[in-house]
């Protein structure tokens, strides 16, 4: 089974100084906070903004994975924030982005999205970040038929509404336990088999508006497996009803492997240095020389008279 491991293909409002003293709001609605994360980034529209329209899994140090339909914007207008960090605390680092990719042909015109993945290049790297590898479609499939455990992360609303969308996002990350569906809802039934997973939610442990990009992760032998970006829900998406078999769906690296290999390919190029040919700076010299009444002028690096001839 081929895993996809990041790191060895590179070879591989709070002010600065400010004591933060305030409860986190559950943006993951009916989750815990997951401050210090070193995997859930923040997706800002500037270097200093403070809250967030949708989330990301910093997957290696330079590489961002989140959903297509976050990428509405271009590289230039979109900062990342330091994984698991406060978003008002602006002495934690950020980073610009320096390209993105989405899947040919995505639309958010029509719900829900297909291939709702995307993948966002950084000018510069990371240094709190977390190993990962990428789930093969193999293991979704897997763990889906099992209803395996699995971890959703992001920065989200902060309360249940009537109708969506929901309001103010959460400065602060935060994560939600819960299972995969086997069951896919009939909301659901358009998506292209295996270009998405599905995980259950309810009305008391839901994700949210801004959770949308967010980490779905699940941990092997005390490893860590990025799965996919959060895409969408199909009811309890921080309203107050759900129907029967709730669920979110998530986009998947898996399924989009070229553009993940691009993303790579573009970080390798840009990490390898090349040592440029110096060439010795030399100065060439102009001697006279004569013989009886004749005078000749030698030149070069180290000039010479020629036979029978002095050096003036």
């Amino acid at each position: 089974m081929i895993k996809y491991r990041l790191l060895s293909i590179f070879t591989c409002f709070l002010s600065i100084g400010l004591v933060i003293n305030v409860l986190p709001t559950f943006a993951i609605y009916g989750g815990s906070p997951a401050i210090g994360n070193k995997v859930v980034v923040g997706l800002l529209s500037s270097e200093v903004a403070t809250t967030s329209g949708c989330s990301g899994g910093l997957v290696a140090p330079r590489i961002v994975m989140t959903a297509a339909h976050c990428l509405t914007s271009t590289a230039n207008n979109l900062w990342i924030s330091e994984p698991g960090s406060d978003l008002r605390d602006l002495s934690k680092k950020r980073i610009q982005a320096e390209r993105i990719y989405i899947p040919e042909g995505f639309t958010a015109a029509k719900f829900p999205y297909q291939n709702d993945f995307g993948i966002i290049v950084l000018k510069s790297s990371f240094e709190n970040y977390e190993t990962l590898e990428l789930a093969t479609s193999q293991q979704i499939q897997d763990w889906m038929s099992a209803e395996a455990e699995v971890l959703h992360l992001g920065y989200g609303c902060t309360a249940l509404v009537d109708t969506p969308p929901c309001q103010v996002t959460s400065q602060t990350p935060n994560q939600l336990k819960t299972t995969f569906t086997n069951a896919i809802p009939q909301q659901f039934a358009t998506l292209a088999p295996k270009t998405f997973s599905a995980t259950k939610i309810s009305v008391d442990k839901t994700i949210c508006g801004g959770d949308s990009g967010g980490p779905l992760l699940k941990k092997v032998n005390e490893k860590w497996i990025y799965i996919g970006a959060q895409s969408s829900s199909n009811g309890a998406g921080c309203t107050k009803t759900c129907n029967v078999d709730c669920a979110a769906t998530q986009g998947l690296p898996a399924a989009n492997i070229t553009m993940v290999q691009a993303a790579i390919e573009l970080v390798a190029s840009k990490s390898a240095v090349s040592t440029p040919t110096v060439k010795p700076v030399v100065k060439k010299t102009t001697i006279t020389c004569i013989k009886g009444k004749i005078i000749r002028k030698a030149a070069g690096i180290n000039p010479k008279c020629p036979t029978g001839f002095k050096k003036k």
